[in-house]
């Protein structure tokens, strides 16, 4: 895969002439991109609004964390390799800079994964197509693998991005997701092996394709299924799922996909694994952002259950995530503009047949774009970047936004970790057993 500057042709959401655009047919013409490489956040000044990153984040909640990490990319889209910043958790949630500050990536890293028992790091990395592997010290220093990164199999048409990358919970297997190919889409799964070294290799059957723009693949709770929240218009939504066999190759599950409401950009398993919830931009003529729930059944098969919560006009989810006890949920958003970076935290209780009900306040700020969310206990971490939603590029850094959740499930911000280098895009806790 190679990385640009240059940007000829992006598809994005807009209302043109009264009339709600096609998401992925609208064509622009951009000379930097913003954001992360391999994702193409590109602010989308000329479409009136700007994409938005799908990060979801499932975590392993058996003790705290003791460290995080947040990749840090180019924003400028250069081909220089990028960083992970490497911070202690304290007792108190607030994050502190290891002594080694931070480790290199390959080029344009976009998303970022660990071993259920936080002794492996996985960064992968759009700009040259690599992953980037590591092992966890005790004391949370990252130390390159050997060899220090795969490839990433497959070839990609079109331009590329990195939606994702998932470590189901035995800790055997990765999955990546990359999507590209224009004018026809196409969303490659590369399906890998944790040996016990913690290097990656390709599965007996190293990728698979689904020919839509899809979201990051989840796994649920179980490590059975997986599911793809494909990006495309109605009526040609889908929702792809999967079974995952013992070595760990995904096959489609009968039926292979359900109908969804157009322009998802990812699903989330509960802890649970009894319901999925889809985050949806721009679903109507306003634009409205939406969180649509869905049954997981015995074998997987996942049914709409009709509840759905709207986070209003030109407001984007971004990520989503539950707390422990499955009582709350809180959804990063990102506020659809020319040149406007308004992340936010939506904050809903969730009701006993699912539906989400807004809490009160409905919403926090955060500091800047919003770019992906993680939770660890009582702990809420909001990552944003200063240069989400700006079309010049100049913008630099970003914060990690730290909430404390309540007894009832309410937030309450404790403060922001400001984040330096370029673009940050991607945040991972880890509790190293």
């Amino acid at each position: 895969m190679q990385a640009t500057a240059q940007i000829t042709e992006w598809s994005c959401r807009v209302k043109e002439h009264g009339t709600l655009t096609n998401p992925w047919l609208c064509k622009i013409r951009r000379s930097v991109c913003v954001g992360m490489l391999s994702t193409l956040l590109c602010s989308l000044a000329a479409c009136g609004g700007s994409a938005d990153v799908p990060a979801l984040v499932t975590l392993n909640q058996q003790q705290p964390a003791k460290f995080a990490y947040v990749t840090i990319a180019d924003v400028q889209g250069q081909q220089i390799p990028g960083a992970v910043h490497e911070y202690a958790v304290g007792s108190d949630g607030l994050l502190t800079p290891l002594s080694t500050a931070s480790v290199p990536t390959g080029v344009g890293p976009a998303a970022i994964a660990s071993d259920p028992l936080g002794r492996h790091v996985y960064v992968v990395n759009g700009g040259d197509g690599t992953i980037s592997q590591y092992a966890v010290g005790t004391d949370g220093q990252l130390n390159a693998l050997s060899p220090a990164s795969v490839s990433i199999a497959g070839a990609f048409p079109g331009f590329t991005r990195i939606t994702g990358v998932a470590v189901d919970p035995s800790g055997h297997f990765v999955y990546v997701t990359i999507t590209g190919g224009d004018p026809a889409p196409v969303t490659t799964l590369a399906q890998y092996s944790i040996g016990s070294d913690g290097t990656l290799a390709p599965l007996a059957a190293p990728t698979q394709s689904l020919a839509v723009f899809g979201g990051p693949l989840v796994v649920h709770p179980s490590g059975n299924y997986a599911y793809v929240a494909g990006i495309t218009a109605s009526p040609d939504a889908r929702i792809s799922e999967y079974s995952r066999d013992a070595g760990g190759v995904l096959t489609p599950l009968v039926p292979p996909t359900i109908s969804n409401t157009a322009n998802a950009t990812g699903i989330y398993v509960v802890p649970s694994g009894q319901a999925a919830y889809v985050l949806e931009v721009c679903i109507d003529t306003v634009c409205d952002g939406q969180i649509s729930q869905y049954r997981v059944g015995p074998d997987g098969i996942l049914s709409a259950t009709g509840n759905v919560a709207v986070t209003g006009s030109h407001v984007n989810p971004v990520a989503l995530v539950t707390d422990a006890t499955g009582s709350n949920t809180y959804v990063l958003t990102n506020l659809m503009g020319v040149d406007t970076n308004v992340g936010a935290v939506y904050q809903y209780a969730i009701a006993s047949t699912g539906a989400l009900v807004p809490d009160t306040p409905a919403s926090l700020s955060v500091a800047s774009g919003a770019v992906a969310l993680a939770i660890d206990g009582s702990h809420l971490y909001a990552l944003s970047a200063n240069a989400v939603g700006f079309a010049s590029g100049s913008q630099q850094g970003g914060y990690v936004d730290h909430y404390v959740i309540g007894s009832g499930g309410q937030l309450s911000a404790v403060g922001a970790t400001a984040v330096s280098g370029s673009l940050p895009t991607a945040i991972a806790l880890v509790a190293r057993h």
